[in-house]
């Protein structure tokens, strides 16, 4: 008896130092975005040079150029980098310019000798811009609307120097896009909430903005070279801080991002994306890592209370997750657009949490090496 009340002390002091540390992320970093209004003024007269990464995505980009070029912007070009492509891309660049005078083809011709990621490609076309503020996305990718690139040069006001934007998977039918779909509002609910806050960790290049000056200035791209990805996360999270970055969640700003066309393929992203979190700054790693080990500790501790008779305890914590915490992770995903999809954010939440772990010990285990 004794020892059984013990373990269950212990239960209940884990379960409130759970609760304390997600109290904190959901009040303290999570409700900047739930309760902060995301409309933002367009900026339609800073010169930008938008960037366009492309391999093999002839058809994409077919559809993609002519959107980026309608933009209701003054001054912008577009620099899209062929980057080694095996179908016409090339071809179809070349066709495109005459019609065209903002757009700036490159590219960038296969070599046995040398194997390298999008990394390059990027430096590439940043190389080339010639604006000094540069906004990328990928050849897979759709603004919102003509106010997209004014929107996101907004987010340079006040002297900021990143621009990070939010770019969601289309909808489609299936479990493979559901769990795609949640992934991408669920992270991008954190590391926008955490630039907000002022501990901003990460960007997606498929909506983002810097300027040229802080790209090449960066160490970081030099040091991970080795990487066949984290483009986008490395550097940000190497060169962002509280003064000199900016977050644009209104949804003109967003950037769809074509779906995955199934389960494997995200599966590999998935594991893509972990080889470079574990070079994040200590502290983010740290803050990261928090998260869900708190989130796990509370359903692991309301469980065993459940189970062992204190019902009473088990009920009180849970109230807390689902008065308290939850809508507001929930009304922070809907200002970004997740929809319907809230409302399944508890079970994948659960679902989360036992996959996650699964995802990045493979990762330990087999090595991602390439990123297309």
């Amino acid at each position: 008896m004794a020892l059984t009340a013990l373990i269950s002390t212990v239960v209940l002091y884990l379960m409130g130092s759970a609760l304390l540390v997600l109290a904190f992320f959901h009040w303290a970093i999570f409700s900047r975005l739930a309760f902060r209004k995301p409309q933002v003024q367009p900026d339609r007269d800073l010169a930008v040079s938008v960037v366009v990464c492309a391999r093999n995505e002839s058809n994409a980009l077919q559809r993609l150029i002519p959107l980026l070029l309608d933009q209701d912007h003054r001054e912008f070009e577009l620099i899209v980098v062929n980057d080694r492509s095996e179908d016409d891309t090339w071809e179809v660049l070349q066709w495109m310019k005459p019609h065209h005078p903002r757009l700036k083809p490159v590219n960038i011709q296969a070599d046995e000798k040398f194997s390298y990621g999008k990394k390059l490609a990027l430096g590439v076309g940043v190389r080339s811009a010639k604006h000094s503020h540069v906004v990328v996305t990928d050849a897979d990718c759709m603004p919102a609307g003509r106010d997209w690139l004014s929107l996101m040069a907004a987010g340079f006001k006040d002297g900021r120097q990143i621009v990070i934007g939010h770019s969601p998977y289309e909808r489609r039918s299936g479990f493979t896009n559901l769990l795609e779909r949640y992934d991408g509002y669920a992270k991008a609910v954190q590391y926008i909430s955490f630039a907000q806050s002022g501990f901003p960790y990460m960007g997606v290049g498929r909506n983002m903005a810097f300027t040229s000056d802080l790209f090449f200035g960066a160490k970081g791209q030099h040091r991970h070279r080795q990487l066949m990805s984290g483009d986008d996360d490395l550097f940000i999270n190497e060169v962002a801080r509280a003064r000199n970055t900016g977050t644009v969640a209104d949804p003109g700003a967003f950037m769809t991002t074509r779906a995955t066309p199934d389960l494997a393929t995200w599966l590999r992203r998935k594991r893509r994306h972990y080889t470079t979190a574990r070079f994040y700054r200590v502290g983010h790693q740290l803050l990261l890592t928090m998260l869900p080990a708190a989130r796990l500790v509370l359903w692991a501790t309301i469980l065993y209370l459940m189970f062992n008779g204190r019902l009473e305890a088990a009920l009180t914590g849970l109230a807390i997750e689902l008065l308290f915490f939850m809508p507001v992770a929930m009304l922070a995903m809907r200002r970004l657009g997740a929809g319907r999809i809230i409302w399944l954010a508890l079970p994948l939440e659960w679902l989360f949490l036992l996959l996650d772990p699964c995802i990045y010990l493979s990762t330990l285990i087999i090595k991602p090496q390439r990123w297309k």
